[in-house]
C-alpha cells in the first residue's frame, strides 16, 4: 500500500526548514566575521563585535574615488585588524604579501609594505546611510566589510586594495601561492619581470595567469594566450582604456607609459613560451 501526502504537509515542512536557519542567517548578518588564513589555512576568525572588543572603532571622512564624493565611516585600522587576525605571524619574513578575498571572487593583492603604511582602514559602517549607499557599476552593497584609504596616493592606480564585501584575508607568500602566476626563470632586470609586477599589483585581483588568480575576468594564458589572439596594439589599447571599448568592470589605466605596456607584453609572451 502506498501512502499518499499531500502538497501541503511538504510546503509545510519546507518551510520549517527555512525558518529554523532564519536566526543563523541574521545572526551572521548582524555579527558578520572574517576569516584569516595563511597559506590558504584558516588560522582564525574573528567577529565584528570581537573587532569592537578589542580594537579603536575610528570615524574618519574623506573624498572616496569609489563614489567620488566624500564619505564618513566608522571602522577599524587596517593594521589593527590584520594583528588581532595574525598576531606576530604578519612580522614573519617569510611572507610577502596579503591576498584580500570579496564575496564575489574578486581578490586584491598587495605587498606587506603597503598594508603597514598609516592610511588603511576596514570600514564596517557607512556614517551616511541607514545602511550601506550601493557602489561601483553594478551598484552593490560594500558592507560587512570594506577596505579604504585616506591617502590621495593610496589609490588602486598604485595598487592599494580596495575591496568590498570583503570575506577573507590570507597572508601569502606570492611566489608560493600564486607558482603559475610567477615567471619562474626570469631575470628580475628583464621586461617581463617589470610586466609580471604591474599584474600583479593590478591584474591578478581580477584576472587569472594559468588558472591562477581572480574569477572576474578571463584568464589571459590558458587554455590560450592573450597574445596568440590578440595584436599587441590591441592588448596595449585595451588595458589602457577599455571603458572605450565595452561596458566593463576593468577599470582604465591611463597612467601606464607606452614602457609599461611593452613590459606588460614581454610577461604575457614569456608565461606563453614558458608553459609549466
Amino acid at each position: 500500500m502506498i501512502s499518499y501526502i499531500s502538497p501541503t504537509y511538504y510546503l509545510s515542512a519546507l518551510l520549517l526548514l527555512i525558518l529554523s536557519f532564519a536566526p543563523l542567517v541574521s545572526a551572521q548578518e548582524q555579527d558578520p566575521s572574517l576569516m584569516f588564513q595563511v597559506s590558504g589555512r584558516p588560522v582564525n576568525s574573528v567577529s565584528l563585535s570581537g573587532m569592537k572588543s578589542k580594537l579603536k572603532v575610528h570615524e574618519i571622512e574623506f573624498v572616496d574615488p569609489m563614489y567620488g564624493k566624500e564619505k564618513r565611516y566608522e571602522g577599524f585600522s587596517l593594521s589593527d585588524v590584520i594583528e588581532l587576525g595574525f598576531g606576530d605571524k604578519w612580522e614573519s619574513p617569510d611572507y610577502t604579501d596579503i591576498a584580500f578575498t570579496a564575496l564575489d571572487g574578486y581578490e586584491a593583492v598587495s605587498s606587506l609594505s603597503k598594508i603597514r603604511e598609516p592610511g588603511g582602514y576596514i570600514v564596517f559602517r557607512d556614517l551616511d546611510s541607514e545602511s550601506w549607499e550601493p557602489v561601483g557599476n553594478r551598484q552593490q552593497n560594500p558592507g560587512p566589510f570594506y577596505i579604504v584609504w585616506t591617502g590621495a596616493e593610496q589609490t588602486t592606480q598604485n595598487e592599494y586594495p580596495w575591496p568590498w564585501q570583503l570575506t577573507r584575508i590570507n597572508l601569502i607568500r606570492f611566489k608560493d601561492a600564486y607558482p603559475l602566476v610567477y615567471p619562474d626563470g626570469a631575470e628580475v632586470s628583464s621586461g617581463a619581470y617589470s610586466g609580471y609586477e604591474i599584474f600583479k599589483g593590478r591584474c591578478v585581483r581580477c584576472h587569472s595567469m594559468n588558472r591562477e588568480g581572480g574569477k572576474i575576468g578571463p584568464d589571459l594564458n590558458a587554455p590560450m594566450s592573450i597574445v596568440t589572439y590578440r595584436s599587441p596594439e590591441m592588448i596595449k589599447e585595451f588595458i589602457k582604456n577599455p571603458s572605450k571599448y565595452r561596458y566593463t568592470q576593468m577599470p582604465d589605466h591611463p597612467d601606464l607609459t607606452e614602457s609599461d605596456l611593452n613590459s606588460m607584453l614581454e610577461y604575457f609572451n614569456y608565461m606563453n613560451e614558458n608553459r609549466r
